[in-house]
């Protein structure tokens, strides 16, 4: 009687885990280990005292076979990594090609000036296939001292 129950709690659980699998989510058909290839794409944007900050930046990326090559909006090649020493304009964006794994912009926020009351705000947001993954806002005053922070966004996590 014992192995009768277990037959069949056997094969219930068995139907129960098929009617789960095939109710999934169909729309990430390229994933890999939770990973979705295809464009990874991670813009910065900086608002307020630009002037009396400096924001650097660096942006890496991979694809299932090593390093993805990175390129601009209008698909100017970047290289394999991507730095800016002082952002100048108040967004920069870079992406990867078809076949982008994982992606990553890790940067810093240093003012320039030691005056109280300075504010910058920079908005990270990153995108797999156009669908937003990430968004990670920092917001900076200056408190009469020179401000130094990291941050770090990529397509799957935020630091």
């Amino acid at each position: 009687m014992k192995r009768i129950k277990l037959s069949v709690w056997s094969i219930m659980v068995l139907c129960l885990s098929l009617a789960l699998v095939s109710c999934g989510d169909d729309d990430h058909k390229n994933d890999h280990h939770g990973m979705r290839t295809g464009i990874h794409k991670i813009v910065v944007e900086q608002s307020g005292n630009t002037e009396d900050f400096e924001v650097n930046l660096v942006f890496g990326a991979t694809n299932v076979n090593g390093p993805a090559r990175l390129y601009d909006e209008n698909g100017e090649y970047l290289g394999d990594s991507y730095s800016v020493g002082k952002m100048k304009s108040n967004r920069v964006s870079c992406q990867t090609g078809q076949d982008g794994f994982f992606m990553t912009c890790s940067g810093s926020a240093t003012s320039t000036s030691e005056e109280s009351g300075k504010q910058l705000k920079v908005t990270i947001i990153a995108y797999v296939n156009g669908e937003e993954t990430n968004r990670l806002v920092k917001e900076y005053t200056t408190q009469g001292e020179i401000l130094m922070e990291n941050f770090s966004l990529s397509t799957t996590s935020v630091e």
